[in-house]
């Protein structure tokens, strides 16, 4: 069984938080260091073990910038 993994845009990406919270294993954060010219920061999938690919971020992104691929 293969199992998928969210790959956030952070191109797209507004930082709204919301694919964070809807995260019902508590595998996204924040990033701790800011990222771009102004020191944005962005959603990265911080504990990848608890993450089951559930899609339910992706559902909540309103930018759609979150795809999931297959977990290598």
């Amino acid at each position: 069984m293969s199992r998928k993994i969210p790959v956030m845009d952070h191109n797209v990406c507004m930082s709204c938080v919301v694919c964070v919270t809807a995260c019902p294993f508590s595998s996204l954060d924040m990033s701790a260091d800011g990222r771009g010219r102004h020191g944005k920061t962005f959603p990265e999938l911080a504990r990848p073990a608890t993450c089951t690919g559930c899609g339910l971020c992706a559902q909540a992104c309103p930018l759609d910038c979150i795809v999931l691929v297959e977990r290598d």
